[in-house]
């Protein structure tokens, strides 16, 4: 069965360490993947000293993963009294690869047997057929994310790729829901009483926390919820929208200057007026006006989004969405507890830089004291033990 993870292995390498040579890349697949050069710069942490042999290590050189599991076979037979090899996987420097960690290691308790039991490696009629079983680990796990390789009589090579469980998304209070699928769709489906509860107050804008209110369900019930909707991709989570809240474009930006179709669809969500469409000029001048100490309501006040057929909400909710803008969090930090005021004092065990401005109003409001983003801004921004971060 075919599994969604093959692509990320590039290339697969066999290393030792010649007598005259040093360490080397005897075998790879694809040939010439990874140049002389390149091994000779990572070398030590391919064939490793003792300290690291028998041990999976990872590490990240131009733009890859290298993971190997270095091996030594201590024997005089040997030049130099040992043997010592290690096959490399190879994957761009993205790509979380934990799922196989297991597989390396695997591999390489195999290639020891077949040296201790047969000489598979040192022997040069069978070491000629090493990069054949590199080619079809390589064909193999990239296809189906599994291989059976047999490679004598006694010993047959098997290797599989499980994928690791995905963790359910974290559902915070301050969180707001938004749709990843048409209303038809949704409706289709049967839901549990919790979700036909929540769902018709999921509207892009409301927070967790005011859908559990609205829908009068209890908390923990509308997060568990949302949580098995996000996990199935039914919803997707986005910061709440303030007019103080500041945003800032990133490079996916560049995308919807240069796809039409995806102009055309940013321009027929962000309108006011879908009978009157706005100029993508206009919203994308809008999205480049983000950035630091540039709220939505400085933005709103320099451009008349009215009179441009421009939603502000339905504008940042696109770039949200769809990851061309990202918010600006705000977290205030206590720099010293003493001389605080009484209000301060209440808020201090949220302001250690791991509590933004939207958690904190959602947290005080379940203690029963509830404060909006104006008051917590006024009141720690003319406290002098306070500083900001914003990220």
């Amino acid at each position: 069965m075919s599994i969604d993870i093959p692509s990320k292995l590039k290339c697969v390498m066999f290393c030792d360490f010649h007598a005259t040579l040093g360490p080397q890349i005897k075998y790879q697949q694809p040939v010439d993947f990874i140049n002389k050069d390149e091994m000779d710069s990572i070398a030590p942490y391919i064939i490793t000293k003792p300290t690291f042999q028998g041990y999976l290590i990872s590490l990240k050189a131009f733009g890859y993963t290298f993971m190997g599991y270095p091996i030594v076979i201590s024997n005089n037979k040997y030049k130099r009294n040992a043997l010592f090899f290690n096959v490399v996987f190879v994957f761009d420097e993205a790509d979380d690869v934990k799922e196989f960690e297991p597989v390396v290691t695997k591999l390489a308790g195999y290639m020891k047997t077949l040296e201790l039991e047969s000489e598979y490696i040192s022997d040069k009629e069978t070491e000629k057929n090493i990069p054949e079983i590199l080619k079809k680990i390589l064909n193999d796990l990239s296809s189906t994310g599994e291989c059976t390789i047999p490679v004598n009589h006694c010993n047959t090579i098997y290797l599989k790729v499980n994928t690791q469980p995905i963790e359910p998304p974290l559902v915070l209070d301050h969180h707001v829901p938004i749709f990843n699928w048409s209303k038809s769709a949704v409706d289709s489906q049967h839901w549990n009483l919790t979700a036909k509860r929540v769902l018709p107050y999921i509207d892009g804008f409301n927070h967790v926390q005011k859908i559990a209110t609205l829908a009068n369900v209890d908390l923990a019930l509308v997060r568990s919820a949302l949580q098995t909707l996000v996990f199935h991709g039914v919803l997707e989570l986005t910061p709440i929208f303030l007019y103080s809240n500041m945003y800032a474009v990133k490079p996916e930006i560049s995308s919807l200057y240069r796809d039409e179709a995806f102009q055309k669809e940013c321009v027929s969500f962000v309108a006011r007026d879908k009978t009157n469409l706005p100029e993508f000029r206009d919203v994308f001048m809008l999205y480049c006006a983000l950035g630091p100490g540039i709220s939505v309501s400085a933005l709103c006040g320099r451009h008349d989004l009215q009179e441009l057929g421009i939603d502000e909400k339905k504008l940042i909710l696109f770039g949200i969405v769809k990851k061309i803008i990202h918010k600006l969090c705000k977290f205030p930090v206590l720099t010293s507890p003493d001389s605080l005021s009484l209000v301060i004092r209440e808020k201090s065990r949220w302001m250690t830089g791991y509590y933004d401005y939207d958690e904190i109003c959602c947290m005080s409001a379940m203690n029963g004291t509830p404060i909006t983003h104006d008051e917590l801004n006024g009141i720690t921004e003319n406290e002098q033990q306070v500083v900001h971060i914003w990220k």
